[in-house]
């Protein structure tokens, strides 16, 4: 998983690096298109892929770390219940 969210963000970096060239390209000369050609929608519809790819991967991993924390702590309770009953109680 990790190398997937690596992969993954790096190709997010890339693709908005592209979309904010583009997109400054676009301000100096608007006539050339570049936010209306078929190659920028391309570039759009990656950038776009690739983040909501990277969002869900990040969301299974949290909710999956979330839930192995949960556990551990149930059984470090029921842990301490178990050692906190087999005290032998004072002797006097």
């Amino acid at each position: 998983m990790r190398t997937f969210r690596s992969v993954f963000s790096h190709l997010s970096i890339i693709f908005s690096g592209v979309f904010v060239t583009l997109t400054i390209l676009n301000q100096y000369n608007p006539g050339m298109g570049f936010l209306t050609s078929t190659l920028s929608t391309v570039f759009i519809l990656l950038f776009c892929l690739t983040v909501v790819t990277l969002a869900v991967a990040t969301i299974a991993e949290n909710r999956r770390y979330a839930k192995q924390m949960h556990h551990r702590a149930e059984e470090a309770a029921r842990w301490k219940k178990i050692s906190s009953n087999n005290q032998r109680p004072p002797q006097e």
